[in-house]
């Protein structure tokens, strides 16, 4: 899979050095000039024509970056496309004197500066990379050629040519800036490599460091916090390096900031720790008496609820973030006393996993029961969030049980039934993962409305306190003040249904809830479902038609369009819209 806008460091090793030893190859060069011209070594997996050499005139030179442009890039543009490429890569270079250096160095401490090459600059080289990938950064270049023959033995990273001529540059810059700092903090002076998650991570939140994550709308936080919805059960962890490992790196860490402050990510690059030890580390020497495992199960339930107000751990409070709300794979309704739902799963280290059943009637259930069954040597960690009819709720934690939990909550609070239970949880063990791929453990999440054998009753839960005014919840119709359109609610979305599909559901004498326009566009609107067990996916016009969506996957991700978006409908309902022309783009 192609990367979403960025693509990961490679790590090139060679035998460790100290920073002594690097200091006897450093000889002094003198600086570059604009118009010169040099030959790099580049990535033959990354340059989109496969090179394994690129010859590059440096075009931009400022306080802190050399900028060169692949030579082949440039005999491809007209002299006015030239001109203008010129103006915005000298843009380019003033963004990373002014802001990008100064910024991201005062966070996380500086690169190998004058380094390898006894040149204070860094080298920007950008070339024509294959489609999706922003840049890369390879350790190697930052040794001599003595010990390692194919480094360019200079402080450089590289970047996507493309990017001058649309506002990604100075992100990606900034992103892959990161990665050079972190080589010289970590691994330079602590002898240390990081966890390829957290170095992500860093690099993620270096773009928001800079600035560049505000405004939210269009940034590269809002495509990962957008991505992360639309796929949140993602290892955070684990780096096959896919856009959906830096979705959830960059929301977790954004998290982290919003709950702790910057500086629990700073000083990530100032420690001998790695990975999820030195978060641990950070907590530890703050005087916090949770741990990773405790945040990381805060954080799922604040992915699911995202309401500060319930309790400050449960909520983002960055504009943008704090309207995250995942949907929970929705595994099954419950219709009486005695049912029960099992939905399997196999779970690597710290990737989440949402499940949810409505409850359409407890009976006389004094409690619905939920059982964590898994592997005994994984640490099952999370929350059973349970919601009621009057809009109130109760937080469940369930921390650091190995093999199991059973978890109940009550059938009914304050005189209110209750109408859904959310089952968050993950399991994680290690400390360090590196780069090494993590094995997945099983787990079984069981809802049932009744008995469980040997179920505990979770003490001490956390209260949702009741609203002013009462929520629509997933299933629940509702229709704006003094309309008539009735719509059904399911995680961020709501779904028009039209007269005569509401009795396929038993639906046409269900209440209908007149909610405010605060309320009712809270919800996204979604016009795509799908027959269940069938793959095709229609669009629902207002007329009543539907139309297929004869289009290719990667036709749908470049229109944008919304993969959370599409509805599991019958087939009745299928069958009860008259078929319009297919949609083909």
């Amino acid at each position: 899979m192609l990367f979403d806008t960025l693509v990961a460091m490679r790590r090139l090793f060679v035998p460790a050095l100290c920073v002594a030893a690097l200091a006897a190859f450093v000889s002094p060069v003198l600086a570059d000039t604009v118009g010169q011209t040099q030959s790099f070594l580049v990535n033959t997996s990354y340059d989109a024509s496969g090179a394994g050499t690129v010859s590059a005139i440096l075009r931009a030179a400022g306080s802190y970056g050399y900028f060169y442009i692949d030579d082949l890039y440039w005999a491809t543009l007209s002299p006015v496309e030239q001109s203008q490429f010129n103006t915005n890569l000298n843009a380019l270079s003033v963004q990373f004197d002014s802001t990008i250096y100064p910024r991201v160095t005062s966070f996380y401490g500086s690169e190998n500066t004058p380094g390898i090459d006894a040149d204070p600059h860094v080298v920007v080289m950008m070339e024509r990379l294959i489609s999706g990938s922003g840049g890369y950064f390879e350790t190697i270049h930052n040794y001599t050629k003595a010990r390692a023959p194919n480094s360019n033995a200079r402080e450089m990273v590289y970047v996507n040519v493309d990017s001058v001529s649309n506002a990604n540059g100075k992100t990606y810059v900034a992103h892959e800036f990161q990665h050079l700092i972190s080589f010289n903090q970590k691994e330079l002076l602590r002898n240390v490599q990081d966890d390829v998650w957290l170095n992500e991570a860093r690099s993620e939140y270096a773009i928001t460091v800079a600035g560049y994550s505000e405004p939210y709308e269009g940034s590269t936080l809002q495509r990962r916090a957008q991505a992360f919805v639309r796929a949140p059960s993602d290892s955070l962890v684990d780096w096959p390096n896919t856009s959906v490992d830096y979705a959830i790196a960059s929301v977790f860490l954004h998290y982290l900031s919003d709950r702790y402050g910057p500086e629990i990510i700073a000083s990530t690059t100032r420690t001998a720790a790695a990975g999820v030890a030195a978060i641990d580390e950070w907590l530890s020497q703050n005087g916090k008496t949770e741990r990773f495992c405790d945040v990381f199960s805060d954080w799922m339930v604040a992915s699911y609820l995202n309401d500060r107000g319930i309790d400050p751990r449960y909520g983002y409070t960055r504009t943008g973030l704090n309207q995250i709300h995942v949907a929970p794979i929705v595994s099954a309704q419950l219709y009486g006393v005695g049912q029960r739902s099992d939905y399997s799963a196999s779970l690597k280290d710290w990737q989440p996993l949402w499940v949810e059943n409505a409850i359409v009637s407890a009976g006389s259930a004094a409690a619905v029961n939920v059982r964590i069954s898994g592997s005994s040597d994984a640490a099952w960690r999370g929350a059973v969030v349970a919601k009621y009819r009057d809009g109130s709720g109760r937080v469940i934690p369930f921390l650091s049980v190995f093999g199991g939990a059973d978890i109940a909550a009550p059938a009914q609070s304050n005189g209110s039934d209750i109408v859904s239970v959310t089952v968050a949880v993950g399991q994680g063990t290690s400390q360090q993962v590196g780069n090494r791929i993590i094995d997945a453990k099983p787990v079984t999440v069981t809802i049932s409305s009744g008995e469980i054998s040997g179920v505990i009753v979770t003490p001490m839960p956390t209260v949702i306190p009741t609203p002013q005014s009462i929520q629509p919840i997933n299933g629940d119709l509702i229709r704006r003040v003094g309309q008539s359109e009735i719509y059904v609610v399911w995680g961020p979305y709501r779904r028009y249904l039209p007269q005569g599909t509401l009795k396929l559901y038993g639906f046409e004498n269900r209440p209908v809830t007149e909610v405010t326009d605060d309320v009712f566009f809270r919800y996204s609107t979604s016009n795509y479902v799908r027959e269940e067990g069938q793959k095709k996916v229609y669009a629902l016009w207002p007329d009543g038609t539907k139309h297929w969506m004869n289009i290719t996957t990667a036709q749908w991700d470049a229109s944008a369009r919304d993969w959370g978006a599409i509805f599991t409908v019958n087939s009745s309902e299928i069958t009860w819209y008259a078929t319009g022309p297919d949609i083909i783009r």
